[in-house]
């Protein structure tokens, strides 16, 4: 996200937060606020422009004004705009040194079908997954990162006084000494515990957290969270993705399909009672037509081509 439209959604929170917030609007502002070191930032600034137009215009004699009818977003929007031009004006100074220094911490960023492993700082390893978007953010107080979206898969060294900390949606993992892979789609969060422990929160309700040790996969949405036992395999089978592999036991062939789309920017649709079939094996992620191949000659099923789409059914359907 840029800094203009971080400075966009912190000027829109000053207006609600001007009118008024409802408990939870507040909880989605703190939220944002956490999410990263910018937000607040840009928060900040824009807040104490704010104050100090309010104090400007205290100072200044009122001239007698027509009434305006208006539901209140004019002065508000005025008030913001007397703000910005005093952020450019009085905290010019601060910006400027933000520019210099730059932002903090690291983007980094795959496309779909690609992955990448980087090191950190600290040395903890992570390798991301297909279409993975995270902000690292690694110093001599903190290790903070911010998964956007996709997965990624971490190998973290331990430092006590440091706690590694991963914000996924408005789920906080915290590393205990652990190997660990945190999924992010939208709201929905997985994490699948290979070695250690992990503190999984739901950020504002202390009274959420669960620990999970290796061999556990914490799956959340929303506010419910559930925490599952898998076999050491299992949780390979999981974790296989890191090799460039798909391995199912006995998935249905829409899970399987959902998987491949992932990686690919050809997509499977299986259609009608095709997708109730189950499967087994391990496939290379980005081989889609040898997939769907084997479902024609293995399962007799009709494999259709429709440009970027492959339409997988049952003979005759």
């Amino acid at each position: 996200m840029s800094p203009d439209e971080i400075e966009k959604i912190a000027s829109d929170w000053l207006a609600r937060e001007d009118r008024g917030l409802s408990a939870q609007e507040r909880d989605t502002m703190e939220l944002w606020l956490d999410q990263a070191s910018l937000h607040k930032v840009a928060y900040l600034r824009l807040k104490a422009a704010w104050q100090r137009a309010d104090r400007l215009a205290a100072l200044k004699s009122p001239v007698p004004m027509k009434p305006v009818r208006d539901d209140g977003r004019h002065g508000r929007w005025v008030k913001y705009a007397v703000a910005a031009s005093l952020v450019v004006l009085v905290g010019g100074g601060i910006w400027l040194a933000w520019q210099r220094s730059g932002p903090s911490g690291q983007n980094f960023a795959t496309a779909v079908g690609r992955m990448q492993a980087v090191r950190l700082a600290d040395g903890t390893q992570v390798e991301l997954n297909t279409n993975t978007r995270l902000h690292a953010d690694v110093n001599g107080l903190s290790r903070t990162v911010m998964l956007d979206s996709g997965e990624a898969y971490f190998d973290v060294v331990h430092d006590a006084k440091r706690p590694f900390t991963v914000y996924a949606g408005n789920r906080r993992i915290t590393d205990i000494g652990t190997k660990f892979s945190v999924f992010r789609d939208g709201d929905d969060v997985r994490v699948t515990v290979r070695e250690g422990k992990v503190r999984v929160d739901v950020l504002r309700e202390p009274d959420a957290s669960v620990v999970a040790e290796s061999g556990h996969v914490v799956v959340t949405k929303g506010r419910e969270t559930l925490v599952v036992t898998k076999p050491g395999g299992d949780i390979s089978n999981d974790l296989s993705w890191r090799q460039g592999l798909l391995v199912f036991n006995q998935q249905t062939l829409a899970e399987a399909a959902d998987q491949f789309n992932r990686y690919n920017e050809r997509q499977i649709l299986v259609e009608g009672p095709a997708r109730k079939i189950r499967i087994g094996g391990s496939f290379k992620a980005d081989n889609v037509d040898v997939f769907v191949l084997l479902l024609h000659r293995g399962f007799g099923l009709a494999v259709n081509e429709q440009g970027d789409r492959i339409i997988v059914s049952r003979q005759g359907n």
